[in-house]
């Protein structure tokens, strides 16, 4: 006779197919998904990159030129400027337009500043010419030669003469006996060096000063120390210093004023 068993049947885990089949679903769908979030920016970057090749998309539509400009009028610049930008921002020639604004002689330098999508800003550093060079050249205060004049500032500017091998020494020291004599009440209005270099200085009252071909600083020096000292309430009325003295200078006055020179020791 069979016993009647008291043990419970033991319970199975089912393994559910909805649930491995959600997981084979979400698996396959991360596989698609990630590559797009890759080829969708990529693929609209070459769209991006292809429309603004055409120079008609995104044009510039307004152009500033900037700078302290004295000499140069802004109307000057317009052809260039209108040559290189009938297209957009990222395929103007930046360089070959700052290299034709620059062939304008008045033109030290010029930079661009790109303000997106479609505005241009031309900054302009205007050269500041200080005398002139001979008779078809100026001298910019940087000391470059300018190979244009102003007429306009004729009898204003100084006029300064030297040989061609001697310019750039001459120039230099233009600009330092300038700064030196800044402070005196007539202005110059000549200065020539000869080919021995011999320096000599013409002021706007009609003097002339020789500096000679050595110590022109230092002689300079000295005539200002002179001017200051004893000078100073009578300098309409000389008509020559000469500063090729050792230790002082001589004076000659204005026909008239006085029967010799006077030497002056310092």
């Amino acid at each position: 006779m069979k016993t009647k068993s008291n043990k419970r049947p033991q319970a199975v885990r089912r393994v559910s197919k909805t649930t491995h089949i959600k997981k084979e679903i979400s698996f396959s769908w991360q596989k698609i998904v990630l590559p797009m979030f890759l080829i969708i920016p990529l693929v609209t970057s070459i769209g991006v990159y292809k429309w603004i090749q055409n120079p008609e998309n995104l044009t510039i539509k307004s152009i500033v030129v900037t700078g302290d400009l004295k000499i140069l009028d802004k109307n000057q610049l317009q052809p260039v400027i209108e040559k290189f930008s009938k297209t957009n921002l990222y395929l103007l020639d930046e360089k070959g337009m700052e290299q034709q604004i620059e062939d304008n002689p008045w033109v030290h330098s010029a930079s661009m500043t790109h303000v997106w999508p479609d505005k241009l800003v031309v900054k302009i550093f205007e050269q500041q010419p200080v005398a002139y060079w001979g008779d078809d050249a100026m001298l910019a205060e940087n000391g470059e030669i300018i190979d244009a004049v102003l007429e306009d500032k004729k009898g204003i500017l100084p006029v300064l003469y030297s040989p061609e091998d001697k310019g750039r020494n001459m120039a230099t020291g233009f600009l330092k006996i300038r700064d030196m004599m800044k402070d005196f009440p007539v202005k110059l209005a000549e200065f020539k060096e000869d080919a021995r270099g011999s320096w000599k200085i013409k002021l706007k009252n009609g003097m002339t000063l020789k500096i000679g071909r050595e110590f022109q600083e230092k002689r300079l020096k000295r005539f200002m120390v002179g001017y200051r000292q004893s000078l100073k309430n009578v300098i309409d009325k000389i008509s020559i210093v000469d500063l090729r003295y050792t230790n002082g200078f001589a004076v000659k006055w204005k026909k008239g004023l006085s029967a010799k020179d006077s030497i002056f020791k310092g």
